[in-house]
């Protein structure tokens, strides 16, 4: 079993181990009896680092015969925490995931049940590109391509770069190589990924780009609905809005921004690098889009510098904004960056009434952008077929512009599959859902 948490990237990784160990004989199952279970973990903040190490002692009392092996940011970002956790099987770092696999088989074929491993393995350097790649022959309707890895922004809250090492891209040959056996397996849709996407191809001197990229992709694989993982407002250039915007392009209406924070005050002193005009005029690029383009972001509240004045700069940023849903994480320092060594001035009070706050205002504005929906056609991905539903037995699926939306089984044509593409017209929304009754 290999449990992931964290981003895509780390989830594309995980499918990548998995392919590995297919390919060495195991079987990866959800439960047990379990030989062995990987805990891929990640390390974005410092609850995140708690989540990974509590993943890792459930697993090791729930399966006490298994060989419990960690691996991921978190042993990077404190692997003496990591290596005091009594009876883990094997420590290996970010860039030692490309040994794991031939490790575990080596460990599980061993006569000796005797696991156990105090130092950890592959904490320095940096995991090659194009190393773990996912199995392409498995699901039918969606899929992550990793294509990029690593960051050289080094913001004063993260330590991301310090996990993950510099920038690194996937060549556009290999991108579309893997995309066309995507294709040719029956997958109807890939999201784009990577721990910075928008610096995709700035460690190869600019000879190639993420908008170059999309442009090929779109000319060879013109049915294949692409997704694209998070950027940064100044990283969104004239083609990908193009892009974005026209309903006969496969790129999906869907983007998300990285923001943080609608302050100029605490984006300087997170060390983002671009400010709220640059927000301002992304937003008003965007605005042809409203009520069919999805646009989500990532906020953090109760940073260092923000003041309550900052706060409400941002709360009326996001407010007044094309913004159809937000993820928002309180602030909490992470050891080894430069922000844990400042004064804490909001407390941790303050920093969940202010998360409370957007999250209400983003609950709000995701209901609205679904009612704007209802009566327009979408293209919906069948993902599952689900016997219980609000309609009864239903397909589910998302729209172009991740909508989730339920579809009865009678309103389906029969003989279709998960991974098909059908055109809907939602009738009402419950419980987030749409509710299609119209093929």
């Amino acid at each position: 079993m290999i449990e992931t948490l964290g981003c895509k990237v780390n989830h594309y990784e995980s499918q990548g181990l998995a392919t590995g160990f297919r390919e060495a004989g195991w079987e990866v199952v959800r439960q047990g009896p379990l030989e062995a279970v990987v805990i891929n973990s990640c390390a974005v903040t410092a609850e995140a680092g708690r989540q990974s190490l509590q993943s890792v002692r459930r697993a090791l009392k729930r399966y006490p015969g298994a060989l419990v092996a960690v691996t991921g940011c978190e042993v990077v970002a404190d692997p003496e925490k990591v290596s005091a956790i009594n009876d883990i099987g094997a420590i290996f770092g970010n860039r030692g995931k490309k040994d794991l696999v031939e490790y575990l088989t080596r460990q599980l074929s061993a006569t000796s049940g005797d696991y156990f491993m105090n130092e950890p393995v592959g904490i320095l350097g940096e995991l090659e590109i194009d190393l773990l790649r996912a199995d392409c022959k498995r699901g039918r309707s969606r899929v992550v391509v990793k294509v990029q890895d690593g960051c050289n922004s080094f913001c004063r809250y993260c330590m991301i770069p310090y996990l993950r090492g510099r920038c690194r891209s996937l060549d556009p040959e290999k991108v579309l190589v893997e995309c066309g056996e995507l294709v040719a397996n029956g997958f109807q849709e890939v999201v784009l990924t990577g721990i910075h996407l928008g610096r995709y191809g700035d460690d190869a001197g600019k000879s190639f780009s993420l908008t170059s990229l999309l442009q090929q992709l779109t000319e060879k694989f013109p049915a294949l609905r692409i997704r694209l993982g998070s950027l940064q407002p100044h990283e969104i250039t004239p083609e990908i809005i193009g892009m974005l915007l026209d309903p006969e392009v496969s790129v999906c209406e869907h983007l998300h921004l990285s923001l943080q924070s609608g302050s100029d005050r605490v984006l300087g002193a997170m060390g983002r690098p671009y400010r709220r005009p640059e927000i301002e005029d992304v937003f008003a690029r965007l605005a042809p889009g409203a009520g069919r383009l999805a646009i989500g972001t990532d906020l953090i509240t109760g940073f260092s510098a923000e003041t309550e004045s900052a706060f409400a700069e941002t709360y009326a940023l996001i407010k007044a904004s094309p913004l159809t849903y937000l993820h928002v994480f309180p602030y909490s320092p992470r050891r080894g960056t430069v922000a844990a060594s400042w004064p804490d001035r909001v407390s941790a009070k303050e920093k969940r009434f202010r998360a409370q706050e957007l999250a209400a205002l983003g609950r709000k504005k995701r209901e609205q952008f679904a009612q704007d929906n209802i009566g327009k056609p979408l293209r919906i991905l069948l993902e599952t077929c689900r016997d219980k539903s609000p309609v009864g037995p239903a397909w589910f699926g998302h729209s172009r512009n991740y909508l989730p939306t339920l579809v009865p089984v009678a309103e389906v044509p029969a003989g279709l599959k998960a991974g098909k593409e059908i055109i809907v017209v939602p009738r009402a929304l419950e419980n987030n859902y749409l509710l299609a009754a119209e093929v």
